[in-house]
């Protein structure tokens, strides 16, 4: 869903204001940190994390990838996981203080020093991360907003959709649709009887 559209949903890409950039520029240095943290987790032996927070770093960069527009839904993706791995690294990081949490895999002294680190260091990290990530998304949303209160009603013509008169540089190139089908502009409606029109004066049948 935050990778890719799904059932032909395409996600939209919101040209950024000057105050996006700035955050963009902050997010873009969230994903490498967070890099630095999926190192962390692969060298002290936690595939799993790694390989997770891998996903989630990808999701990031995806959305901040085209200068020319972000994607805020992928947006608020990386900043619900980014406050999801902040949850679960402080619980870790409680336990591993109070003795209730230890790396099943023999670790190296080095190893060791890095778990330590990246374990207690990380949900500063996810912390910081999540706020950056979520003032990006509401940046974003309220541009989104105002593309949406600015964009010109519209109108189902002849099965199509038009923009309403006078919008845009189409100005007073659409006409409002009728509700009467015979007022001006459609189809006018025959006459009862031409002027050459003669009633039916045969014998009547019936087929029953």
């Amino acid at each position: 869903m935050c990778l890719f559209p799904i059932d032909g949903y395409q996600q939209m890409l919101i040209p950024p204001t000057e105050r996006a950039r700035k955050l963009a520029v902050y997010m873009r240095g969230v994903i490498y940190f967070h890099l630095l943290v999926i190192l962390g987790f692969f060298l002290s032996a936690l595939y799993v994390d790694g390989v997770v927070d891998l996903l989630g770093a990808l999701i990031g960069f995806m959305s901040i990838r085209n200068s020319r527009g972000y994607n805020f839904q992928q947006v608020l993706c990386y900043s619900i996981y980014l406050g999801m791995d902040c949850f679960w690294s402080v619980i870790r990081s409680v336990l591993f203080l109070s003795g209730l949490s230890r790396n099943q895999t023999p670790l190296a002294r080095w190893q060791y020093n890095v778990y330590v680190v990246t374990i207690i260091g990380s949900g500063v990290f996810y912390a910081v991360g999540c706020v950056i990530a979520w003032q990006l998304y509401r940046e974003l949303r309220s541009i989104f907003t105002r593309m949406m209160e600015e964009a010109p009603p519209l109108q189902i013509q002849n099965g199509g959709v038009a923009a309403a008169p006078g919008a845009g540089s189409a100005a007073g190139q659409y006409q409002a649709v009728p509700s009467d089908p015979n007022a001006a502009g459609g189809i006018p409606a025959p006459s009862a009887q031409d002027d050459d029109f003669t009633p039916f004066t045969g014998k009547k049948y019936s087929l029953r």
